[in-house]
């Protein structure tokens, strides 16, 4: 498991990297808490942000699943494919908002297969 639990702290160091990345835009663009509309370069950072705590709600707890019921590496793989297409949807997201479609497909795919794996895995231990 030391390998989920690993791919778990780089997803959390991910976020944090993109709360970051929302703080600089705040004050670059000069939006005062708590608006969370101004300048389009500050939405898109403050949407990237958004979008990928929706993510982690349903990508950490079918990590752990998946790693505790079927295969901890198989899982942790899979999350570093998350964690890389997060990093592109956020980069393309923030370059120019329509830049975002390939790593949200990456990360959504890799999303719906820790999920699967996750209720595989726990189907299995049922059986």
């Amino acid at each position: 498991m030391n390998y989920v639990y690993l791919v778990t702290l780089l997803m959390l160091a991910e976020y944090v990297l993109i709360g970051y990345g929302v703080s600089r835009a705040r004050t670059r663009y000069r939006i005062k808490a708590p608006a969370v509309t101004g300048d389009p370069q500050f939405e898109r950072w403050f949407r990237a942000q958004q979008n990928t705590v929706e993510q982690l709600i349903v990508v950490i707890p079918a990590l752990w699943i998946a790693g505790l019921t079927l295969d901890p590496l198989w899982a942790a793989a899979v999350g570093a494919v998350f964690v890389v297409g997060r990093g592109f949807y956020v980069y393309g997201y923030v370059q120019s908002g329509g830049g975002r479609h390939y790593g949200f497909m990456v990360g959504y795919t890799a999303a719906l297969a820790l999920l699967s794996g996750a209720l595989w895995g726990v189907l299995k231990s049922l059986v």
